[in-house]
């Protein structure tokens, strides 16, 4: 996934010379956009990000292209695919986002990351990194429509946390190390359910 993204990256900024593309130049913006949007019906999404790919090179300036970064971000998302749904919202940031748009767009980047930490037990920081982005969020925008459910993300990622702890708490705890255990010493609150794999998947849909 990670490796795709470094791939699409550059491809955005130099136009390839191939005889495919040759043959895609006489393509219209609008038919681009016809082919993306079937791919994506067709749940191509490889073909998909390889068509906008070319698209982007021969018409980087189409009106078209803030509408198929947006749907390539909801396509992807829905076929769990979250670091290719971040990279497309990105983009769309980057380079369309009015003022207005900006919660909305930021939302959905906690949403993404919450909607792909699966390991509960696996990998702290990224856990540490979703609890950030969330009182970040809440501090820069204390007027926004999405806080309950930025709150809602942050109250499911700090007691994970407490379990991540607790489970670190124990650990020590049997090898005899009372010190680095009081550390993760935490107090579960009463009738909590633990993190489960795969857990709270599909919660914050659209």
């Amino acid at each position: 996934m990670i490796k795709k993204i470094l791939i699409l990256l550059p491809l955005f900024f130099f136009i390839s010379c191939s005889n495919k593309n040759l043959d895609y130049k006489k393509l219209t913006a609008l038919s681009w956009h016809k082919k993306i949007y079937k791919d994506v019906k067709n749940e191509n999404l490889d073909k998909a990000d390889d068509d906008f790919t070319s698209f982007e090179a021969e018409d980087p300036g189409s009106i078209y292209i803030k509408t198929d970064l947006l749907e390539l971000f909801l396509a992807h998302q829905q076929n769990e695919e979250y670091d290719l749904a971040i990279f497309y919202l990105n983009e769309y940031e980057k380079r369309y986002a009015t003022p207005q748009e900006i919660t909305w767009l930021e939302y959905q980047k906690i949403k993404m990351n919450f909607l792909k930490y699966d390991k509960a037990y696996t990998n702290q920081q990224a856990l540490l990194n979703i609890i950030t982005m969330c009182n970040n969020y809440l501090a820069k925008y204390p007027n926004s429509q999405y806080l309950p459910e930025v709150n809602t993300i942050l109250v499911k990622a700090e007691l994970t946390k407490k379990y991540f702890d607790d489970k670190i708490y124990k650990l020590y705890k049997k090898l005899d190390k009372p010190k680095a255990a009081k550390e993760f010493k935490v107090t579960i609150p009463k009738n909590s359910i633990p993190p489960y794999i795969p857990w709270y998947k599909k919660l914050f849909y659209w």
